[in-house]
């Protein structure tokens, strides 16, 4: 069995929602074994060959065009 990080929102009372697992591996086959939970789409790829989120990436994470030379773009 794969482990799992489990990700999502503690409310001040103590509950969590807004959960979401993700596997280990999911991350680990990230270029950039990102931790956020927005970055991974459903089927578990990350979002480093969307050029929205790639923009994002660079704009507000601090992540250089170069950063991406061998990710081609998907979607």
């Amino acid at each position: 069995m794969e482990n799992k990080i489990t990700f999502g929102t503690l409310q001040q009372d103590g509950t969590l929602t807004n959960v979401r697992l993700i596997k280990q591996s999911t991350i680990g086959n990230c270029p950039f074994y990102i931790f956020m939970p927005e970055h991974y789409r459903e089927d578990g790829t990350c979002k480093c060959s969307n050029a929205e989120h790639r923009t994002m990436m660079i704009k507000e994470w601090g992540y250089k065009k170069s950063n991406f030379k061998n990710i081609p773009l998907v979607d």
